[in-house]
């Protein structure tokens, strides 16, 4: 019974980060980030690569420049198995460089102590980058 209480906690968390990404509630997603999390962006981008909780806030930052409409980011699917949260999400944005982002993610947290300890994302990097940096 504790499994399915600790597994359905998971799942709660999860979709909290993911809303709190689309409502611009970084702080929140600092907070629920533990202090020594792993975040791991796919990719050559110049954000790809293994970052710090660090990287949470520059993100964060980020996002608030590059989308000053916002920028949705929904839970399509979600798959919890332990402390293992693999969700499938889409973002929808317009850039401050006037392009559409339209993403689809492979998104795997993994959360210990009630606290996101890694964040593996997966994207449509070329898209990404031509958003971001092309």
């Amino acid at each position: 019974m504790e499994n399915l209480k600790n597994t359905e906690a998971n799942r709660v968390l999860a979709q909290k980060v993911i809303a709190a990404i689309s409502n611009d509630n970084w702080e929140y997603v600092n907070e629920v980030f533990a202090e020594d999390a792993v975040v791991w962006v796919a990719g050559s981008m110049p954000i790809s690569g293994t970052h710090t909780k660090d990287f949470v806030i520059v993100a964060g930052k980020r996002t608030r420049e590059g989308f000053p409409q916002g920028l949705s980011l929904t839970a399509k699917a979600m798959t919890v198995e332990g402390n293992r949260v693999a969700i499938e999400a889409e973002s929808l944005g317009k850039h401050i460089s006037g392009k559409t982002y339209n993403n689809h993610f492979h998104i795997l947290m993994e959360i210990k102590d009630g606290k996101v300890c890694t964040w593996k994302e997966y994207m449509d990097t070329m898209h990404a980058n031509d958003v971001f940096f092309g």
